[in-house]
Formats: structure tokens, sequence, C-alpha cells
């Protein structure tokens, strides 16, 4: 059974220079993670065109 890590992501939803996921990749199988928490959620709300944006890049990720 391959090791499993999980790699949190926050705001900054880059991947190619991301530590966490560069180090837990080669390791085996990964688990994205991102938390929308109520403060992101509030701006969101006010934002509509970042939060589609945001959406789709974790869509990109399999995230959601």
């Amino acid at each position: 059974m391959e090791p499993t890590s999980v790699v949190l992501f926050n705001r900054d939803l880059r991947v190619h220079d991301h530590e966490g996921l560069c180090l837990a990749a080669p390791a085996g199988r990964v688990i994205p993670l991102f938390v929308v928490d109520d403060a992101l959620r509030g701006v969101l709300a006010k934002a509509p065109n970042r939060a589609r944006f945001l959406a789709e890049s974790l869509d990109d990720l399999g995230v959601r």
C-alpha cells in the first residue's frame, strides 16, 4: 500500500513551487485540501469574479 499525504493549500494555489506538494508527490498518493473559512467566504461573497476564479482553480486541482 502506497503512502498517502494530505497537502493543505491556502489562498495561494500555485502547484509548481508548493513545498509541501513537491515533498509529498514523489512519496505516493496526495490528497489536496483547501479550507474555506468564514473570513474567506465573506470576501468571496463580495467578489464574484474572484469566487469564480477560485472555484475553477480548485476544480483544476481536483479539490472540490
